[in-house]
């Protein structure tokens, strides 16, 4: 079982109106630094959980996914009780990565949607 984090609408107008590539790097922008940043919030016991999210998510789609068939247990440990093996893993991490995280995303990628344009 997984837990796939649909990103929202990210705030680059100017990417959003040309589509394509420049969107494109905007959002995988933002999908990298959320998962970049939420790691230190997912539950650790193996590093397997962690890991999926390298392997399974999608970031020119705006998909942030933790688990796989390797790793099931990921829906559970996003909204049940984790066994939490390391200070500061919680289950929603990816809201607490936004709470403190969120404006640097942004930054991020509105740097990545003016690279691709050009400017």
């Amino acid at each position: 079982m997984t837990v796939s984090l649909r990103i929202g609408r990210i705030d680059v107008a100017a990417a959003e109106a040309k589509k394509g590539p420049i969107a494109t790097a905007a959002t995988s922008a933002y999908v990298m630094a959320a998962r970049r940043d939420s790691e230190q919030y997912v539950p650790y016991l193996t590093g397997d959980l962690r890991r999926s999210a390298e392997t399974e998510s999608q970031p020119e789609r705006a998909l942030l996914v933790y688990g796989s068939a390797a790793v099931p247990y990921a829906r559970p440990q996003y909204y049940g009780c984790p066994r939490k093996t390391w200070p500061g893993t919680t289950t929603e991490w990816f809201d607490a990565a936004k709470a403190a995280h969120g404006p640097e995303w942004i930054k991020e990628a509105q740097a990545a949607a003016r690279e691709a344009a050009g400017r």
